[in-house]
């Protein structure tokens, strides 16, 4: 029973410039070495030997440093899927499912992780599903990512009727109103610098200086003001910021991911104009050091980024 995908090729294409350097590099690090490298794996797979190509990339991708072993894996998956194999199948299915649960969806390689899923879930029959994972990777898209983005979408388009599909795949058509959608969510990098940046003058009306409510009676005017904050300053806390999108499925996904991490997360929705931005916190933390403790332990081996925020 052949298991092929129509276009492994092209997300093939999409990734191998990424990895060229790594391999070259690492086969001039380790020579004639019996122990596979990537660039063992990487001939093996462009040769269309499947399975010696699955081989070596399950021995290689523990090596690749963190920044390239999604990726790695994503290429370990379309090896598996090419075998012929059914239990090789599954496999590269159960392993794709654990890379988007485990990848950040600002990263690049997070929309063509959900573009493969979008061609298993074709595959099998689950057309809805393949519908929902190749928006996703529309809207977290790149530019170069486009061109293998369109293959797919008239692949689905061909199984499934979906406006919310249709609008995507034409943004790909159009890079400026995609690039809109892309930024909201990618927001990290802007917008979720900026409600810390908006949040960041709250505090400075808590001024040290409650003491000044005894003296109501000489200056009442003044004093005033510092009197409200001296009696919510005890409900302040601090919270981890992880992220500012502009569509809501987005930040749901970011949710949703994290929870299945057993991280719980918030949704707090924030007015900015005429568009609402979608904030996903976590924690509430007494003190700075204790929200840096947490996001060190849990966050960080996860390559979530984020923004510690006082809130009261």
């Amino acid at each position: 029973m052949k298991m092929k995908f129509w276009n492994v090729r092209g997300v093939a294409v999409a990734l191998f410039s990424v990895f060229a350097a790594s391999a070259s590099a690492q086969t001039a690090a380790q020579g004639s070495a019996t122990v596979p490298t990537l660039a063992d794996a990487q001939k093996a797979y462009v040769a269309g030997n499947w399975k010696e190509a699955a081989a070596a990339y399950e021995a290689a991708c523990p090596k690749e440093p963190d920044s390239l072993r999604a990726e790695c894996y994503l290429w370990n998956v379309l090896a598996l899927s090419q075998t012929g194999s059914a239990q090789s199948f599954k496999i590269a299915g159960k392993r794709l499912d654990s890379l988007i649960q485990t990848t950040n969806p600002q990263r690049a390689i997070y929309a063509d992780l959900m573009m493969t899923s979008a061609q298993f879930r074709l595959y099998l029959g689950k057309y809805d599903k393949a519908a929902e994972d190749l928006i996703q990777a529309i809207e977290t898209s790149h530019p170069h990512q486009a061109i293998v983005l369109q293959k797919v979408c008239k692949a689905v388009k061909a199984k499934v009727k979906s406006e919310d599909l249709n609008d995507r795949c034409n943004l790909l058509n159009n890079p400026d109103s995609l690039k809109a959608i892309r930024t909201a969510s990618q927001a990290k990098a802007t917008a979720a610098t900026e409600p810390a940046k908006v949040a960041a003058p709250e505090p400075k009306p808590v001024v040290a200086e409650p003491a000044p409510a005894v003296e109501q009676p000489k200056t009442a005017a003044p004093v005033a003001a510092p009197a409200a904050p001296a009696a919510t300053a005890p409900i302040e806390y601090w919270t981890l910021q992880l992220g500012a999108f502009g569509t809501k499925s987005n930040a749901d996904l970011l949710v949703s991911n994290l929870k299945k991490q057993k991280i719980s997360c918030t949704i707090i929705e924030q007015p900015r104009g005429e568009k609402t931005l979608y904030l996903v916190q976590t924690g509430k933390f007494d003190t700075k050091d204790q929200a840096i403790d947490f996001a060190a332990n849990k966050l960080a081996p996860l390559k979530i980024e984020y923004q510690p925020l006082l809130k009261r």
